[in-house]
């Protein structure tokens, strides 16, 4: 048994209680047992069970081999199931937490209310400024063409966007709200914690339909996204201004112009440029990096902690 009794932050920080929480079977190898639990489930039990979905009803494949190659999530009934794929994350987080750890629901997102306030007015500031970055010049030359048609489009929005809530508060439940508390709690060190998690989360993007400097940005990039996610819940004491940073930021290569044949199928439009060429163009890296470092300096304003 650990010989911790206090946690890496102080008593009154707003971080401390979710830190303190994991502290009770703070031991590293349960964190193990239970990535090794999430790692099975998503290599071995999901494939079969999208297989499964594949064959028994076609038009809710996930996975589909055409002229192109492996085409994921490329329809709407595709992307309705990839979506539902996150409910088993979420649920199994939550009850992984409860038999390693004893931890509730609670102890992993922070208090309902304050999450829920701190959600909505950190969405209302990301979104905000979001909208004005749609205003700036841009001389990018990629190419977009027509994906679903708009009436088409926005019948399925409703669908598109509680399953990608779904998608954003499932991963960071697991990353956020678990992984990086509980192995903060384990050695005692936040910045570990934050890290580790973080780097998993990079590791879980990594495009094989890229190559060189296009299959590594995306993985550094989630790996930044998840340290200033997690700097954000470590502040606010609530997963919920990373909920709402990771939202905004799937809304548009998800629902407005995604990647072709690459969970495009709630897409209004798609990118037909090769990943490997569009990954590694200098200006797409830089604006995306920028992006994301301006959209968590506008959460920190949102939550001013």
């Amino acid at each position: 048994m650990s010989d911790r009794t206090s946690p890496p932050l102080a008593p009154h920080h707003p971080y401390a209680p979710i830190i303190a929480s994991a502290m009770r079977r703070p031991e590293l190898w349960r964190a193990g047992v239970a990535i090794l639990c999430g790692l099975l489930a998503g290599v071995i039990l999901m494939p079969l069970v999208f297989a499964l979905i594949g064959v028994l009803a076609p038009n809710l494949a996930p996975f589909q081999f055409g002229d192109r190659g492996l085409a994921v999530g490329a329809t709407p009934g595709g992307m309705f199931t990839v979506f539902t794929g996150f409910l088993p994350l979420a649920f199994g987080t939550i009850l992984i937490a409860k038999w390693l750890h004893a931890r509730s629901l609670r102890d992993l997102t922070g208090p309902g209310a304050l999450m829920r306030a701190q959600f909505f007015t950190t969405l209302k500031w990301i979104t905000g400024f979001t909208m004005l970055i749609f205003f700036l010049p841009w001389d990018g030359d990629t190419e977009v063409v027509a994906n679903l048609e708009p009436r088409i489009w926005l019948f399925w929005l409703p669908f598109a966007l509680l399953g990608l809530m779904v998608q954003v508060t499932a991963e960071e439940l697991l990353f956020r709200g678990y992984l990086q508390s509980q192995i903060a709690g384990a050695t005692g060190s936040y910045p570990l914690g934050l890290a580790a998690s973080a780097v998993l989360f990079g590791l879980l993007h990594l495009n094989g339909q890229a190559e060189g400097v296009a299959a590594l940005f995306p993985v550094i990039w989630a790996m930044a996204f998840g340290l200033l996610a997690g700097d954000l819940t470590m502040r606010s004491g609530t997963i919920g201004p990373a909920v709402a940073l990771h939202l905004v930021n799937n809304v548009g290569p998800i629902l407005l112009s995604a990647q072709q044949d690459m969970m495009s199928g709630f897409a209004l439009f798609v990118q037909t440029e090769d990943p490997s060429v569009l990954l590694a163009d200098p200006k797409v890296m830089v604006f995306q990096a920028l992006l994301l470092f301006t959209s968590w300096l506008i959460a920190r304003l949102a939550i001013r902690r």
